[in-house]
């Protein structure tokens, strides 16, 4: 039998390898992330939701991100004219404080899942003369923000609803300007109570920074106890 010359032989793994990295690739880019939450987002997707209702649940007096709400925004130090991204607003309890403290110069954007909530911020924003509220209707993937277009990204209570968790990421460092700031406030997961909430805060800054971020602060916020608002940059 004939031999095959050991360059020959060479160059045949070479190729395959190149095959399988190529293949193996574009398998990865079809398929980046897999669906960490698949049903946690059914309710919000849903032609029935009962907005009224969500609306009375986010900002009930029991609640300790809208007990806080005041302090949490003091702990942002937005600024007139700034461009503020409200991830997952909901019901707009933050855009309405956000609007607020941007001013008429600045912007909030307003995004979520659900095009009942965004329709329910933009009927709200108009009875309060809020001009600078804009509502986008994001993805499980990505917020649907233009690139560089926001200085400050936020989300309450909503980092443990991404389905994809890195891929949302990276489509919230794409919204931010260079060194932006993204503020995550989210509920600490301690016991069965919160069997909903998928990752402790360890688990979330890992996530997080491999995505791009740096952690700045873990922020101390007044009335804070079960949550905790965390503060990254752009890196």
């Amino acid at each position: 039998m004939r031999k095959i010359p050991a360059i020959s032989t060479f160059l045949l793994t070479f190729c395959l390898m190149i095959f399988l990295a190529v293949v193996g690739g574009q398998a990865q880019q079809a398929n980046p992330e897999s669906n960490v939450a698949p049903t946690i987002n059914q309710n919000f997707k849903s032609a029935d939701l009962d907005v009224e209702s969500w609306a009375t649940r986010f900002t009930g007096e029991s609640r300790e991100v809208f007990h806080a709400r005041n302090d949490v925004v003091k702990a942002l130090a937005l600024k007139p004219g700034e461009q503020i991204a409200d991830i997952g607003a909901g019901t707009g309890l933050y855009t309405r404080l956000f609007a607020q403290a941007v001013g008429p110069t600045g912007t909030v954007y307003a995004t979520d899942i659900a095009p009942k909530f965004l329709a329910y911020i933009r009927e709200n924003a108009a009875k309060d003369g809020l001009k600078n509220v804009q509502t986008v209707l994001g993805g499980d993937r990505d917020t649907n923000l233009k690139a560089a277009s926001v200085d400050v990204a936020f989300s309450s209570d909503v980092y443990h609803h991404f389905e994809y968790p890195l891929t949302m990421n990276a489509s919230i460092r794409r919204a931010l300007k260079p060194n932006g700031r993204l503020y995550v406030l989210e509920m600490e997961k301690t016991g069965t109570q919160t069997t909903h909430v998928r990752a402790p805060k360890q688990a979330v800054i890992a996530e997080i920074e491999k995505s791009g971020f740096k952690l700045v602060e873990d922020v101390k916020v007044p009335g804070l106890h079960d949550n905790y608002l965390l503060h990254f940059r752009k890196s």
